[in-house]
């Protein structure tokens, strides 16, 4: 099983060059796919542009024109990342990320999150390797959720990083019993002993977890969410690519099922999103 591909960097455009072929060329030669939610693409977004919102990308796949070059955009370019790495899952290539998203076109200029990719899966892992990896990923999202709910949020979300927190556990003690169900084993020597250098610094989009916290010192709910956001999009893209690349059926339900769980918590934190930014408009 090559993995390799998963977290590769994405292919990235300068809103200059947005703005050059937005000029320039004919809409019919390109598709602008804006995933930002319907409320941000209702306050303004790039002419022509298609909104299908990041939660809702995975079952709209079809709505894309396969003979056109797509250029993905969002706020900031954090959801637009996940976007674009979810269209090259799907086996689309002529896909671009707008760097710095609507924010950098409209000549506001915003600092970027930590860079995806800082840990990738290697080129081949055992399945028991793969839980555990898996396992890793869950275990420092769920430390970062508890580090940002200390600092960060407040009564308006509160619920927001308990429900997530509850969610990586529960999702933790599901990749244990797949990894006991896969290994025929009690599990005792799961996940450390599992991979030879065990990365215990990786959370969800393969970013490293002391990274993201030492970016998010400083900012505000809505750019947390936001990151948020994109983090929880790349875990679902993972669980369902894993779920249909394993030939084991009991391991393809886990992936599906936490790829089911990972889309309720997206949602949420969409949701939670929404409201911070509607809060701004009021």
């Amino acid at each position: 099983m090559i993995l390799g591909s998963f977290f590769q960097p994405v292919k990235s455009i300068s809103t200059d060059e947005v703005r050059t072929i937005v000029k320039d060329k004919s809409a019919a030669e390109y598709c602008l796919l804006d995933v930002r939610q319907p409320g941000e693409y209702a306050e303004g977004h790039l002419p022509g542009a298609k909104l299908i919102p990041l939660g809702e990308l995975q079952s709209s796949l079809d709505n894309l024109d396969s003979a056109k070059p797509v250029i993905v955009y969002c706020r900031s370019g954090n959801r637009s990342r996940s976007a674009v790495g979810m269209l090259n899952g799907a086996g689309r290539q002529d896909v671009f990320n707008m760097d710095g998203g609507i924010l950098a076109y409209n000549g506001i200029v915003a600092s970027g999150p930590p860079e995806a990719g800082v840990f990738c899966f290697p080129d081949s892992l055992s399945p028991g390797q793969l839980v555990a990896m898996a396992w890793y990923v869950e275990d420092g999202s769920q430390r970062f959720c508890e580090k940002i709910a200390q600092d960060t949020f407040d009564q308006k979300v509160d619920q927001l990083p308990a429900d997530l927190i509850r969610y990586k556990k529960e999702h933790k003690q599901d990749l244990v019993e797949l990894y006991r169900n896969i290994s025929q084993t009690d599990g005792k020597d799961f996940p450390a002993a599992v991979l030879p250098s065990p990365p215990t610094d990786v959370m969800a989009g393969c970013v490293s977890v002391s990274q993201a916290l030492d970016w998010s010192k400083g900012r505000n709910i809505s750019d947390i969410l936001d990151l948020m956001i994109a983090l929880e999009a790349n875990t679902l893209d993972l669980y369902l690519k894993l779920g249909r690349q394993v030939d084991s059926d009991r391991a393809r339900k886990v992936f599906f099922a936490l790829a089911e769980k990972e889309k309720i918590q997206l949602d949420a934190v969409i949701s939670a999103f929404e409201q911070t930014i509607g809060e701004k408009r009021s």
